[in-house]
């Protein structure tokens, strides 16, 4: 898998021809290289990042990865290196199974990945060395650009260090002159060094300033230069912000229409790195039709940034500006519905991704609002947009926190529980479980609410290998269920328990709880739990070696999952079945089950299913002497793995793959 993140180049860039010239010599190295690009708000950093990468990017054939860190950016936790690790190992083909837990493991993995390969990273705005160090590659031939407003001095790793100053005289004006024309230019040279130096000659404001010029092209370029003049004497008392930029960006909200300055206001309010037009549209109160030709215009502005994919971001400093603006110009109520609105907005979007990665509430994702009528997205594509709505998912919650919005914070991440296990953010899954216990304890919503919260938060917990307190939620949950008489509610929290006693392997407890699951999902008629409780059923079993029985579970399962599921409910009691017997000689058996199930696999998509199968079907045919198809298995098996990221197990198998073909010769 090659990973293809920039951003999208910037348009016009002018001038850091040195700077450019080293990023390229760095780049020629052969080995392993690091440099980090330091200097204030707006002077550029992270367009002659992007810039150089895309330059560059030929020289890399094995992908670019990005991540903006956030350093700087104020109301936004900056990422955790375990969830930009996460990311990156899933960019680079490592499924979600195969995810380490912890951020040494991932960091490792990294190392390892990369030690082979030719990947530009470029890290966006870091605010301290703890946040690259686990990022960074050991051995290879990779190149890493890291931005930042420090020299992070405490990265010792750092092979160049280049410090950005404003640009001179001629660059500033070349941007300038890119952005209105030369003739243009030529006629007012004394007004185009009055705008450049009333711009600080930082690039972010003197395209802010030029598009203003570009966007009237019968207004001489003195009239831009006098009330950029004005701005800076009345912003000069400010105690903060950056008046050359803000200067300019007040010159620009002038010349918008009403409702696009507003909205360029209220966008200073988003809590998330990006975002799409419906988020604007939700934050201001307007619909689609409106929303979307605005933020083109605010484009065009360059008061927001659009990129390949149909997202709008905010430079940081823009962000705090338009912030202050809307404090300064819209009253708190105005403020407090707009956040009202997107919270709402990012909530209807948790319940339609998460409806749509189960089919017993896919009746319920029809009725998310804006969707009746429209095709839903299949679970796959589902999961995509959730990887790209996390950050700004994840932040919603933040803000919802933050206002008291005790029943959104149990929404939101009641919805999301489900998206981020499936992408294995395990630490994200927590960290959303324990925020919605806290707030459905805080608000009191319902005994109901709070059973189905410590649920999730014991499904994290089971994610993660943390069985005991796994153990503990399920329990807690099982109360609440039974208080409240929720019967298939306490079933699925009995298989829940049945699977963290499984994991500490005390399968005498965990078959009890499947027991007692079964009974309840036969007594309210759910087919489709009991055939998945059969499966678990199965492998507590064979956990007790009790193989016979076993099998019984997983052929009863089978019977049920061919009239109720789809190829991945088939394929797990299958390829449970085809260990059974394998485990009690019956060989042949075992292989149809494993054939069967990787034919299943194959059809639902899971390489990791289909990997480990093809990993049974092996030592079967082994067991049996059918030397050459066993090679052929594990062969199969650990290319599938490969792809599938876990490159250690398809590593063995390559291994046992050559062993038995010795073996094969020799006989």
């Amino acid at each position: 898998m090659t990973p293809g993140l920039l951003p999208r180049d910037v348009p016009g860039f002018t001038g850091r021809d040195g700077e450019l010239a080293r990023l390229t010599r760095l780049a020629e190295r052969g080995r392993v290289a690091v440099t980090a690009v330091s200097g204030t708000a707006g002077v550029g950093k992270t367009a002659l990042a992007v810039h150089a990468a895309h330059r560059l990017r030929p020289r890399f054939p094995d992908g670019q990865l990005y991540a903006d860190l956030r350093g700087c950016t104020e109301d936004q936790a900056p990422p955790e290196p375990g969830g930009v690790l996460g990311m990156f190992l899933r960019c680079l083909g490592v499924s979600a199974p195969e995810m380490p837990a912890g951020t040494e493991e991932r960091s490792g993995l990294l190392r390892r990945l990369l030690a082979s390969r030719r990947v530009l990273m470029l890290l966006d705005d870091a605010a301290a060395e703890a946040q690259v160090r686990p990022l960074l590659p050991g051995a290879g031939a990779s190149l890493v650009l890291i931005t930042s407003r420090s020299m992070l001095p405490g990265l010792a790793i750092v092979d160049e260090r280049i410090g950005l100053d404003v640009l001179g005289a001629e660059q500033a004006e070349a941007l300038l002159t890119g952005l209105i024309g030369n003739e243009r230019a030529a006629a007012e040279p004394e007004a185009m060094a009055r705008v450049r130096e009333s711009c600080g000659r930082l690039p972010l404001a003197l395209r802010i300033a030029g598009r203003v010029l570009a966007a009237r092209p019968d207004w001489p370029v003195a009239w831009l230069a006098g009330l950029l003049d004005d701005e800076r004497d009345r912003l000069a008392p400010l105690p903060a912000g950056n008046t050359q930029v803000r200067a300019a960006v007040e010159v620009s909200c002038r010349q918008l229409a009403d409702a696009d300055a507003r909205l360029f206001r209220l966008l200073g309010l988003l809590p998330g790195p990006d975002f799409v037009v419906p988020a604007a549209a939700s934050l201001s109160g307007l619909g689609l039709a409106a929303a979307g030709p605005m933020l083109d215009r605010l484009a065009l502005a360059s008061l927001v940034t659009e990129d390949a994919a149909g997202r709008f971001g905010m430079h940081d400093l823009l962000r705090v500006l338009a912030r202050q603006m809307c404090h300064e110009a819209d009253d708190q109520s105005v403020r407090d519905a707009a956040e009202a609105r997107l919270v709402g907005h990012y909530a209807e979007v948790a319940d339609l991704l998460d409806a749509c990665l189960d089919q017993e509430l896919l009746p319920e994702a029809a009725q998310v609002p804006g969707q009746a009528g429209g095709s839903l997205p299949a679970p796959g594509e589902a999961l995509a947009v959730f990887e790209t709505e996390r950050p700004g998912l994840l932040a919603a919650v933040g803000l919802a926190e933050r206002r008291g919005w005790d029943q959104q914070v149990w929404r939101l991440c009641d919805s999301m529980g489900r998206p981020l296990e499936r992408l294995c953010y395990l630490d994200d899954v927590l960290t959303v479980q324990e925020a919605a216990l806290a707030a459905v304890r805080r608000a009191g919503i319902t005994p109901a609410a709070e059973g189905s919260t410590l649920g999730n938060l014991g499904s994290a917990y089971l994610e993660l290998r943390r069985f005991e307190e796994a153990i503990a939620c399920f329990r807690d949950a099982l109360a609440v269920f039974r208080h409240v008489g929720d019967r298939r509610a306490e079933a699925v929290t009995l298989d829940g328990l049945g699977s963290a006693y499984a994991g500490s392997r005390r399968f005498e407890e965990a078959a009890g709880c499947f027991r007692d699951a079964l009974a309840i999902f036969r007594e309210i008629g759910d087919w489709h739990r009991e055939g998945l409780t059969l499966t678990n059923l199965g492998v507590a079993y064979g956990g007790l070696r009790r193989f016979e029985e076993e099998i019984s579970c997983c052929r009863h399962a089978l019977a049920i999952h061919r009239e109720t599921g789809g190829p991945h409910d088939l394929g797990l009691p299958l390829r449970n079945l085809g260990l059974a017997y394998y485990n009690v000689g019956r060989l042949e058996e075992a292989i149809a089950c494993d054939r069967d199930a990787v034919a299943f696999y194959r059809e639902a998509g899971d390489g990791y299913g289909e990997g480990l199968t093809l990993t049974n079907l092996g030592a079967a045919y082994h067991k049996l002497g059918r030397l050459e198809e066993a090679v052929a298995c594990y062969q199969d098996a650990a290319s599938v793995l490969r792809d599938a990221g876990d490159h250690e197990q398809a590593a063995h198998l390559e291994q046992a793959a050559a062993n038995t073909q010795a073996q094969r010769r020799r006989t």
